[in-house]
């Protein structure tokens, strides 16, 4: 398991703030009496939230695509392929990327404030 490298001041920014109702990402959690829930997000750590859940949904290939043109973070968009790529269950690939997209995430947070 290859450790991300630091972000830049930019892509914290963009990891930190929501994005525009054009750039949402659309996934579901799945409830016994519910069935698929949509869940609509519209930053990082909401997907991040997703993936916490215990029955997430989420579409990989959009959420690589998502990754890398609206957050602007090819590493982790290239660790997500390789992620869905390796692992043999969706619940396994779900695993890593929460645990890539949470690695990500605190990397960003524990970055100084620009002055």
């Amino acid at each position: 398991m290859a450790k991300l490298g630091d972000p830049s001041h930019e892509l914290a920014m963009r990891v930190l703030t929501e994005v525009d109702f054009e750039c949402r990402l659309n996934g579901f959690i799945l409830r016994e009496r519910a069935g698929a829930v949509p869940i609509t997000m519209y930053s990082f750590e909401e997907v991040v939230s997703l993936l916490n859940d215990r029955h997430p949904r989420l579409d990989f290939d959009k959420l690589e695509t998502w990754i890398r043109k609206t957050m602007g973070d090819k590493e982790l968009a290239e660790q997500i392929v390789d992620a869905v790529r390796k692992e043999n269950s969706d619940q396994n690939r779900s695993l890593r990327i929460k645990e890539l997209m949470e690695e990500r995430l605190s990397q960003c947070k524990k970055l100084p404030k620009k002055a």
